[in-house]
């Protein structure tokens, strides 16, 4: 029978990315059936303010374990630029304001990058995955990619 996890979104497009990344590992005994949470819209919001996206993942696994039985998945990502103070770190889904388009949100750091060379340049990608079961944290999970912001977009942006 299979373990029951929910995905703290309302996002069918997280939902898809996690199932992939799941079944990438190959056949496992463990077989775990993902969802997003029922009625998510629903439920009052956790609120992302932290000081690190490890936080902000944690906060809200327990935020919506303690309103769903089974055990809950969540997580926060973003990009830091050291040479900014860490901007646009937690901030970054806001960093440009509230509605702003992933497009606004580069030309911003774009700008603000303008005058930086070499290691000044340097920025890393944080993920941080967090597990909890009725408000009681399993695991809190994070990892990076280093790179650094290029002058201008590459790709679809």
């Amino acid at each position: 029978m299979p373990v029951k996890l929910f995905l703290a979104s309302s996002n069918p497009g997280k939902l898809k990315e996690y199932r992939i990344l799941a079944e990438a590992g190959g056949p496992s005994p463990l077989r775990v059936d993902l969802a997003l949470v029922p009625e998510f819209a629903s439920l009052p919001a956790f609120e992302e303010k932290a000081p690190t996206f490890a936080e902000n993942a944690a906060g809200k696994a327990l935020h919506y374990s303690r309103m769903q039985d089974g055990p809950i998945l969540a997580d926060d990502s973003g990009l830091v630029v050291p040479a900014l103070g860490g901007a646009p770190g937690v901030l970054s889904a806001r960093y440009a304001g509230v509605d702003a388009t992933n497009s606004q949100r580069i030309e911003k750091l774009l700008k603000e990058m303008r005058d930086l060379k070499g290691e000044k340049r340097a920025a890393h990608f944080v993920c941080a995955i967090a597990l909890a079961r009725q408000g009681r944290a399993l695991a809190v999970v994070t990892d990076r990619a280093d790179g650094e912001i290029l002058r201008e977009t590459r790709g679809a942006g």
